[in-house]
């Protein structure tokens, strides 16, 4: 039995509790996974893993048997790294997870100062309005934005937090006022409707203010900010949305803030990246540059947007 490769096999198996997407990612067969779990069972005399025709979970011996392979493995992983100067070289694919509803302006601009700072690593940016599973997906990063996140074996760090925000465009207000929230369900209200973050449904926010509990006529829900944004620009009616996405359009004034004094909820930005105590320097350095170029735009962005920009044109527009 090769030790290593069942301790390898079986934390696999304890961080995704499916041995099939294991015998994907590690390129061998199910029949080889499932084995090398055995093995080490019957090696140890213990049962490490409780099976059924639906799941997979620990047992309490398994438990402490995985975090001592964690870290067993992950100092195997740093010897080896070393050898290599992976550990200390940024080198590679990096492959990276994004949601739409980040800020992709921002996003693809600190990948690309990103590329000409490390040109040895090639960069996979990949957006999908879900969040990702790292070691099914293949992933070596993941940035999300959501109220909060799911338990998981990775680690998640809090790259911002972005006010949200009721917005519409000026020729949409002059037609149609909005003279205080109970106006809201009269118009057309547009909100994202994501899978795994149900703080977008932004209209409940406002049910003790307004009586936004029955669905507005027309109503259009898209789980793509950047859909989102343009069917504002397009005077289609009220949305929510982060700061971050519309900000240029509000010192313009292609779009105006309605109720600034019932805030919505954060927007929480996360980096998420395998949990292991050596990060790969393409994973390290990467996640350093987030939180120096992208937390950065985001802040200077929201920070400054000028209060001026309520103006009372906006307000006219509101009461008229």
């Amino acid at each position: 039995m090769d030790r290593i490769f069942s301790m390898r096999v079986f934390s696999r198996v304890a961080e995704t509790g499916n041995f099939s997407a294991v015998a994907k990612h590690m390129e061998c067969s199910a029949g080889n996974i499932s084995r090398a779990v055995v093995s080490l069972e019957e090696h140890l005399h213990t049962r490490l893993l409780q099976r059924t025709t639906r799941s997979v979970s620990l047992t309490e011996c398994g438990e402490r048997y995985y975090q001592r392979c964690k870290k067993i493995l992950a100092d195997i992983d740093d010897a080896d790294a070393e050898a290599s100067d992976a550990h200390r070289l940024p080198r590679g694919r990096l492959r990276v997870h994004a949601v739409p509803d980040i800020g992709l302006k921002q996003l693809t601009s600190t990948i690309v100062e990103y590329r000409r700072a490390f040109p040895a690593v090639s960069v996979d940016l990949k957006l999908l309005p879900r969040m990702a599973n790292l070691i099914e997906d293949e992933f070596d990063v993941s940035i999300v934005s959501a109220s909060s996140l799911p338990d998981s074996r990775n680690v998640s760090r809090l790259l911002g937090r972005c006010e949200r925000i009721l917005v519409a465009s000026p020729d949409y207000l002059a037609r149609h006022p909005v003279r205080s929230v109970n106006d809201l369900p009269n118009h057309t209200l547009m909100h994202t409707s994501s899978s795994f973050d149900p703080s977008s449904e932004w209209s409940s926010e406002l049910a003790g203010q307004a009586a936004t509990g029955s669905a507005a006529a027309g109503q259009f829900v898209v789980n793509n900010m950047q859909a989102l944004r343009v069917a504002l620009l397009a005077d289609a009616g009220v949305g929510a949305v982060p700061t971050y996405s519309v900000v240029d359009e509000l010192k313009e004034g292609k779009l105006v803030q309605l109720f600034p004094e019932f805030p919505l909820q954060t927007t929480n930005v996360f980096v998420v990246y395998p949990s292991r105590q050596f990060v790969d320097a393409k994973i390290k350095t990467f996640v350093e540059f987030l939180f120096v170029s992208l937390k950065q735009e985001l802040d200077l962005r929201i920070t400054n947007l000028a209060v001026a920009d309520r103006t009372e044109h906006t307000y006219a527009l509101l009461q008229t």
